[in-house]
């Protein structure tokens, strides 16, 4: 094998930007050029995964694509392309390949492409592509059910223990693997009746030039004019075994009753194509729950473009597994279905095997098919993510604070996104206009993301479990596609200047107070502070004005004793027989006021109480938040003229993290490990702000003290959680 620069996942995160059919992998600290392209060439469809190097310092992306394999010469003529594009000469680049075309095709690869092929086992690919996306991809795993009619699709969270499995694997045919670890599997069984099965037929049968279209037509088709069902038989349902009139008691039943001259006018190819999909996936369904039920296994992963996630083939796979198991096992589907083999012998070429952490971009999803219920994105590759060691039940853990499964809900996210698009348009242009075709990419993020919004009025599960931050996120990624990494630069430098004059003042202000009253006041600045927040539609137009005293937001903020745990807080502060805390991390929010004139005078209380401090910030830009490359900026000019700022630094009792977020909101299941490294002696958890500690984390529990502090600047999210709107929540709660 020859060497190659091995990947370095060092901030990776999926692309939900991604124009691709799955969702790419930015891989931000990747400095050398990956000289590695995988492909998966089955015997219908050849799949490719490849990775590019970033524009920015954000690393880079796994892209996906695929081709049929019968077009093989397209497939060269496109991994021709993606190797000149590299720049890196043809003796450094090697091909990954798997699949049985990897060995059909090998001479002709590697003489027409000029490079090397190495070929990694099929089998081995598979699971390792699925290993690793089952736990690094959120909304990965989900299943499908149309019994469920308001929500068919549901999204599963990783499992605590993955092994053993079964994987089914449907390409051209089946084959059924029992997987006990990362590394040992068998392979127990398979059919050849899979999807070639299905393309082959309907290629005879109707005329369906591609499976999509084959799958498409199905769609319409009735699938009783062709099979012969349980109630063509008995006039009704069987009920004494179980079986109800519309059970297929033979497929393609009624075809031979018709007389021969008849048989290819009266069968639609609709119906044709609907009895032989049924026929195709109920049969690889009851084999694959035979299998499961002899080895024990309750968890079955199905795979490959034949699934394509069509809801016919899912509803179809999910009934058989539920009938034959009487509901104890369900059938699982992945997002990434097709690609498993390539992008295993992506990862497999990585040795030895490195962590990889990822965040799907939406913001150019695709769907695999056009009737598939999921749509997939690129794959965005972060620095190592882990979840954040000090939640109290981290395999409980959710971060959304709001439940959006009602529709109501929904439509009022999405409608109230919608409806703020101008605006934010607006500034866009006010702040981005002078940067290089401004007005022709605002103009592009206007219509994709309105287009997202669209499509999720109505598949509102289409890229993941719809919430608050996942409609928020989508938003950022759409602006960073476009070429908007940080719309909010220029108010963020202004706004931060005018707290900087400020600054001197509003400490010398909180110092005069006895201790006791400074607590309330530093904890009431900090309130007063997050109200300088553009994510809040409510308060843009205040914002807008350039009038907004800090005063003025003071007098804003509401005190409802619900929500208030000041007494609780400062008790514990002023505890002498406990002490101060030994070292607390603060997550913070926005630029200018919330960070400069509320949370550092907070953090800076604490280092005189002899409290290290760790302030947790943004990684990568997200509308006004501040990010921890602009706060080592801040904190740096405030030490110049603040001695106990100046000391903390110098004896680094006072640190800037980044979280490796780049989200308004905060999801602690996939934090930076600088930040992980940095908890092993926290002792105090503050969380600042509506989108980080109302919109999400209102719920979330500590193994250590916690404060929650922020306002609520949203009607909907003030009712649905007991507050109403300008209500300052100081949540504090004790280990």
């Amino acid at each position: 094998m020859s060497h190659q620069p091995v990947l370095n996942p060092k901030g990776a995160s999926i692309n939900d930007n991604g124009a691709a059919e799955t969702r790419d992998i930015l891989f931000p600290h990747q400095l050398d050029d990956l000289s590695q392209i995988a492909i998966d060439i089955g015997g219908s469809l050849a799949k490719v995964v490849w990775f590019t190097r970033a524009s920015d310092e954000y690393g880079g992306r796994m892209n996906f694509e695929k081709f049929e394999t019968q077009n093989i010469h397209e497939l060269i003529e496109f991994l021709e392309k993606v190797i000149e594009s590299t720049g890196i000469p043809k003796s450094k680049i090697t091909l990954k390949a798997t699949g049985g075309g990897a060995v059909k095709y090998h001479d002709r690869l590697q003489q027409q492409l000029g490079v090397t092929v190495d070929r990694e086992d099929e089998m081995e690919s598979l699971i390792t592509g699925l290993n690793y996306l089952v736990r690094q991809v959120p909304n990965e795993v989900f299943t499908y059910d149309e019994r469920r009619d308001a929500i068919p699709l549901l999204y599963e969270e990783p499992p605590k223990e993955l092994f053993p499995y079964l994987l089914v694997n449907i390409g051209s045919g089946v084959s059924i693997l029992k997987v006990t670890s990362f590394e040992t599997y068998e392979r127990i069984s398979g059919t050849s009746l899979g999807g070639g099965t299905l393309w082959g037929l309907l290629s005879l049968l109707t005329n369906a030039k591609s499976f999509d279209e084959m799958l498409e037509m199905s769609k319409d088709g009735d699938n009783k004019n062709v099979d012969m069902l349980v109630g063509d038989i008995y006039g009704g349902d069987y009920p004494k075994i179980g079986l109800k009139a519309t059970t297929i008691a033979s497929s393609f039943g009624k075809v031979f009753k018709a007389p021969p001259e008849e048989r290819k006018t009266k069968f639609k190819e609709q119906d044709i194509s609907r009895s032989l999909l049924y026929l195709v996936s109920n049969n690889i369904g009851q084999i694959a729950y035979l299998n499961a039920q002899a080895h024990g296994i309750q968890r079955i992963y199905f795979s490959g473009f034949f699934i394509r996630g069509h809801p016919v083939t899912m509803n179809t796979l999910n009934y058989a597994i539920h009938f034959w198991s009487k509901g104890k096992i369900k059938a699982l589907f992945l997002r990434h279905e097709g690609y498993l083999g390539a992008f295993g012998a992506f990862l497999r070429s990585d040795k030895p095997k490195r962590k990889l952490s990822f965040t799907e971009n939406f913001s150019l999803a695709q769907k695999i098919g056009g009737l598939s219920m999921s749509a997939v994105g690129k794959l965005d590759v972060l620095p190592t993510h882990s979840v954040f060691p000090l939640l109290k039940n981290k395999s409980e853990y959710t971060p959304d604070s709001i439940d959006l499964s009602d529709a109501k809900l929904q439509y009022y996210w999405i409608d109230l996104l919608d409806a703020n698009l101008k605006d934010l348009v607006q500034l866009v242009l006010k702040w981005q206009g002078h940067t290089e075709n401004a007005s022709s990419r605002a103009a592009g993020f206007e219509s994709i993301f309105k287009d997202h919004l669209q499509r999720l009025r109505k598949e509102p599960n289409a890229y993941g479990t719809l919430s608050i931050r996942s409609l928020l996120n989508l938003r950022e990624q759409c602006l960073r596609e476009m070429g908007f990494n940080d719309i909010f630069d220029g108010v963020k430098k202004a706004e931060n200047q005018i707290a900087l004059a400020q600054y001197s003042s509003f400490i010398a202000t909180a110092d005069a107070f006895p201790e006791r009253e400074r607590i309330a006041h530093l904890t009431d600045n900090v309130l007063a502070g997050n109200m300088y927040d553009w994510g809040a539609q409510s308060v843009q137009d205040l914002l807008r004005s350039g009038d907004f005293a800090f005063q003025a937001a003071k007098q804003k903020v509401l005190h409802p004793a619900k929500l208030d745990d000041l007494k609780k807080l400062t008790d514990r502060l002023l505890d002498a027989s406990k002490g101060p805390y030994k070292k607390a991390v603060i997550f913070v929010d926005n630029s200018g006021a919330d960070i400069v004139l509320g949370i550092i005078p907070f953090a800076r209380y604490l280092l005189l109480k002899g409290t290290s401090v760790v302030l947790a910030a943004n990684t990568r830009p997200s509308i006004n938040d501040v990010t921890s490359f602009e706060l080592d900026s801040l904190i740096a000019i405030i030490a110049e003229t603040d001695p106990v700022i100046e000391k903390a630094v110098k004896t680094q009792k006072l640190k800037v993290v980044g979280t490796g977020s780049a989200s308004p909101c905060l999801d602690l299941r996939y934090m930076s490990e600088d930040l992980t490294l940095e908890c092993d002696d926290v002792d105090f958890v503050v969380i600042e702000g509506m989108g980080r500690a109302i919109h999400t984390n209102f719920y979330a529990k500590f193994s250590v003290d916690s404060l929650k502090i922020g306002v609520f600047k949203n009607p909907q999210v003030a009712e649905d959680l007991g507050a109403s709107m300008y209500d300052g929540m100081r949540v504090f709660e004790q280990a």
